[in-house]
């Protein structure tokens, strides 16, 4: 864990719960299956914190330094309800808006997925519902998390390409980047907290497996390909209907600085990293969550939101460490 250097002078806050990893002896799970009803019933650690808001002094947060940044972008698309619009308008600018910021070489987007809920309406859809029903109605993630492990990185990136080109592509630096942006209107409940990293300890990651269900069986189902890579039996042991890799769930710290922006609109996004090879003391992940501002009802119109996720490479840095 790095010294943190943010220069800050009574920033905002919002007192808040976050909700950490349950550990096994606990009861705790080390298997998941995004989308189902079990996974909506899944217990965490709640732990009360205050999220600041960086919005005062946003020019020090930047992939580099602290693993995610705040960003002005006026997108093209405005509602998100054409898949076909959203991958021929909005991810190209998602490329382009990376290679820019990064100075990547190549932007390969994997999949997105659009949050038109409250974490009341998917609990309550999935009510009722054997353990390994799926839930359609898809809310803000609220638990701390990663979405990829460091190992659950280069699983994912095989099961979304070729093998041989994989291969060429993990010889030199390579990453995983998400753009986060709100849509249709401004953020007026469960914005995104992000982890400054150099306050982040990784003994606190807890790896658990994610099993996404089939294509197309919900939102989660089209998250991940699920490409057979020969000599990588690792990345598809879930057989031929779904992916499975290891994600990074997060034990609580008291040394966590976690930040949001007050009331995003939908010409911000966020940048945030879930992966990067690099080992020279960068930035290498953004741990976040969603969380419930200060007095907050459960029910209520629900936050709309797009997330990307992208693999990005400077074919032209061959240090990886």
């Amino acid at each position: 864990m790095a010294t943190t250097t943010i220069t800050k002078t009574d920033l905002p806050t919002q007192p808040t719960t976050l909700y950490y990893y349950l550990e096994p002896k606990d009861g705790g799970q080390i298997q998941t299956y995004p989308g189902t009803a079990a996974e909506k019933r899944r217990k965490h650690v709640p732990h009360h914190v205050q999220v600041e808001d960086m919005r005062s002094i946003r020019s020090q947060f930047t992939l580099e330094k602290t693993g995610f940044e705040l960003i002005d972008h006026v997108s093209k698309e405005k509602d998100f309800l054409d898949e076909k619009q959203i991958t021929s308008v909005y991810y190209p600018e998602v490329e382009e808006l990376i290679k820019k910021k990064t100075g990547a070489t190549k932007v390969h987007v994997v999949s997105h997925m659009c949050r038109r809920h409250t974490t009341a309406d998917s609990k309550s859809d999935a009510e009722g519902k054997p353990d390994t029903d799926y839930v359609t109605l898809n809310n803000p993630a609220r638990f701390v998390h990663v979405d990829q492990s460091y190992r659950g990185a280069e699983q994912i990136l095989y099961l979304n390409m070729p093998e041989e080109e994989a291969d060429r592509l993990t010889k030199t630096r390579w990453g995983i980047i998400n753009v986060w942006q709100p849509f249709g209107k401004p953020v007026t409940r469960d914005p995104l907290a992000l982890c400054d990293y150099r306050t982040v300890d990784e003994n606190d990651f807890r790896t658990v497996i994610a099993n996404l269900p089939p294509p197309g069986a919900g939102h989660y189902g089209n998250v991940s390909k699920n490409f057979k890579s020969k000599g990588k039996w690792e990345y598809s042991t879930n057989g031929d209907e779904a992916a499975r890799y290891e994600v990074a769930n997060m034990a609580y710290n008291k040394n966590q600085q976690f930040y949001y922006a007050d009331k995003m609109t939908p010409d911000e996004a966020w940048l945030f990293k879930i992966f990067d090879s690099k080992k020279d003391g960068r930035a290498r992940c953004a741990v976040h969550s969603s969380f419930p501002l200060e007095d907050q009802p459960e029910q209520g119109e629900a936050r709309t939101s797009v997330e990307v996720r992208c693999f990005v490479f400077w074919e032209d840095d061959d240090q990886v460490e």
